[in-house]
C-alpha cells in the first residue's frame, strides 16, 4: 500500500535527521557519517516524491475520489500524503456511524488517568489506530502555524487553560480528524470560515 510505504519512508527520514542532529551537537562530529546521512535523507525525499506522483496518477483515474480528497487537501496543514493515509486507514470513513466511533478508533477518546497522584486527570486513550495519530502529528503543528482558523483558536484556548502546548496540538489533531470526517460525509466544499459548523452538527447528532 502506497500510504504505508510513505509512512515508513517518513519514519526512516526522521530517524536519519535525528541522528544527524545528534552528531552535529556532539563534542566530536563525524563528517563522513553526516555526509552519508544527508545522502539517505535526499534518497528518502526522492522516494516520497515518487509515491506522491503515483498517488496523483491513481487519483486521476477516479474523479469522484479525487474531488473529495482535493477538498480535504485545502485544509491548511494537510497535504496529499497525509489525507490519502487518513482515507486509507479509515477505509474512506466507512463503517463509522458517528464521530464518537471514529474518535475512539483513532485513540483520541478521553479516559481518566488513574496512575499515582494524577488520578482524576484526563488523557487520550491511545488505544486506537496509531498510524492515524502519527500522520496527523505534523499537520496539527502546521495547521496552527499557518493559521487554520478553528485549529488555531482551539490551540490557543487550550494552551491558555493548561499552559501545555502538546495538549493543544493533540486537540488540533482530533479537530482535523473530525473536520475531515464531516467534509467527507457531507460531501461539501471546505470553507475556512464556516466549516466548523459541519463538525458541530455531527457532534450534536452524536448526543441525541
Amino acid at each position: 500500500m502506497l500510504t504505508r510505504q510513505h509512512q515508513r519512508l517518513q519514519e526512516l527520514k526522521n530517524q536519519s535527521e535525528n541522528q544527524k542532529h545528534a552528531i552535529l551537537h556532539a563534542q566530536i562530529s563525524d563528517k563522513f557519517i553526516i555526509k552519508q546521512l544527508d545522502k539517505l535523507i535526499k534518497l528518502y525525499d526522492q522516494q516520497v516524491e515518487q509515491i506522491a506522483q503515483e498517488m496523483q496518477n491513481l487519483l486521476s483515474k477516479d474523479s469522484v475520489l479525487k474531488n473529495k480528497i482535493d477538498q480535504l487537501c485545502k485544509i491548511k496543514g494537510l497535504g496529499l500524503l497525509s489525507v490519502a493515509t487518513l482515507v486509507a486507514e479509515t477505509n474512506g470513513f466507512e463503517g463509522f456511524e458517528n464521530l464518537r466511533q471514529l474518535v475512539s478508533f483513532a485513540g483520541y477518546d478521553v479516559v481518566e488517568n488513574q496512575s499515582g497522584l494524577r488520578s482524576g486527570k484526563t488523557r487520550i486513550s491511545k488505544k486506537g489506530n496509531s498510524r492515524i495519530r502519527r500522520i496527523l502529528f505534523l499537520p496539527a503543528f502546521n495547521a496552527v502555524r499557518f493559521g487554520e482558523p478553528a485549529s488555531q483558536a482551539l490551540f490557543e484556548r487550550i494552551f491558555v487553560k493548561t499552559r501545555i502546548k502538546m495538549k493543544g496540538y493533540v486537540a488540533v489533531q482530533k479537530k482535523l480528524l473530525t473536520l475531515c470526517y464531516a467534509l467527507w460525509k457531507k460531501d461539501v466544499n471546505y470553507n475556512p470560515l464556516y466549516h466548523s459548523q459541519h463538525v458541530k452538527e455531527l457532534e450534536y447528532q452524536d448526543k441525541k
